[in-house]
């Protein structure tokens, strides 16, 4: 045999080794790129929780994107986010609330008042998932919020339903988020005496008696046992003061470019899912506890939601104030008539 063929035989074998070496690198590469990132989840009924199962299924189609996701369940909002803080997680559940110091922008979703229709929340969530323009607001300092999920109007329960107007709250017991900067404003305001509380000694609280009165949204109902505290005497006061929401905040750093985007729409294309959750809850509630407010007192309240917007906004920086209003003009072109149409106050 030729000492060309040999040489030949010899380059191929050269090169096949270093293709095969590339490849094997490549291969390594895209392992180390494809492990697994946390995502830790505030569900307060934990594995049997609707919100828990939704992000299961987020966990599936983000495989489909090249994104590996290990969600892990809280029952203690506070800890998942203090875990998100520490760099435990790579991304984060939780309630607007919580993550409000993060980012004003989405968070102020939940502002007193703001959206007091449901049509007029998935309008909102709608637009900040499609608008390129609310994209840039949505990152800040390298945490991105990469979904929203309605978990209901907020409403005030009472252990006495003859309670069913702001003045008749004045010296009343509260419990309140203490780390939530509107509502502690909210119950200074109307001469309430605020009992610190989160979501995980609310429905004590209230049911115990400690407090005269909570506030919370429906799919809350069933795991808080709030029936115990309503009692025969208690009540429900129909009428949202704010809309709560779940949000999914990512640390950007940690996924791929494209994946706030595509996170987004998996989170709208289940709106209409999870607002199922919240009108079945709501529906569950036995008619008996709901309070209706009479139509001619409507705008009185709307009066001291905005005016307590405007203060939390410019006294508090609690509220960020293009998303306000944005919010204001959607409340305008539902209802042109609405008192604050004719100003320009947000």
């Amino acid at each position: 045999m030729s000492s060309k063929y040999n040489t030949g035989i010899a380059g191929s074998l050269q090169r096949f080794v270093r293709q095969c070496t590339l490849v094997g690198l490549a291969t390594l590469g895209w392992m180390s790129s494809a492990s697994a990132q946390n995502v830790c989840v505030f569900d307060p009924a934990g594995k049997a929780g609707d919100y828990y199962r939704l992000l299961d299924q987020y966990a599936l189609e983000a495989s489909s994107w090249g994104v590996s996701l290990d969600v892990k369940v809280y029952t203690d909002e506070e800890t998942a986010v203090k875990d998100y803080e520490a760099k435990q997680c790579d991304a984060v559940v939780a309630t607007g609330v919580r993550l409000q110091r993060f980012n004003s922008f989405p968070t102020s979703i939940e502002a007193i008042g703001a959206l007091p229709t449901y049509p007029l929340l998935k309008d909102m969530v709608k637009t900040l998932t499609t608008s390129g323009g609310a994209a840039k607001m949505l990152t800040k300092s390298g945490n991105a919020t990469v979904g929203i999920i309605p978990i209901g109007a907020v409403y005030v329960l009472v252990r006495d339903r003859n309670i069913d107007t702001v003045s008749e709250l004045a010296g009343k017991k509260i419990a309140t988020m203490d780390y939530d900067k509107p509502s502690v404003v909210m119950v200074e305001k109307i001469g309430a005496i605020m009992v610190p509380a989160d979501l995980g000694s609310i429905g004590p609280k209230f049911n115990n008696g400690d407090v005269d009165a909570c506030y919370v949204s429906a799919p809350a109902y069933q795991p808080f046992e709030l029936w115990k505290g309503l009692g025969d005497k208690g009540g429900i006061v129909r009428l949202p003061i704010a809309q709560a929401t779940l949000q999914v905040m990512a640390r950007e750093e940690a996924f791929p470019a494209d994946f706030s985007a595509k996170s987004r729409q998996f989170f709208w294309s289940h709106f209409d899912e999870t607002m199922g959750y919240v009108e079945k809850a709501e529906a569950a509630i036995p008619s008996k506890y709901w309070i209706d407010i009479p139509a001619a007192d409507i705008p009185d309240f709307d009066d001291m939601f905005q005016r307590s917007r405007i203060d939390l906004r410019d006294n508090h920086s609690a509220y960020n104030a293009k998303m306000l209003g944005v919010m204001r003009d959607k409340r305008c072109k539902m209802d042109p008539a609405r008192a604050e149409c004719a100003e320009d106050k947000e």
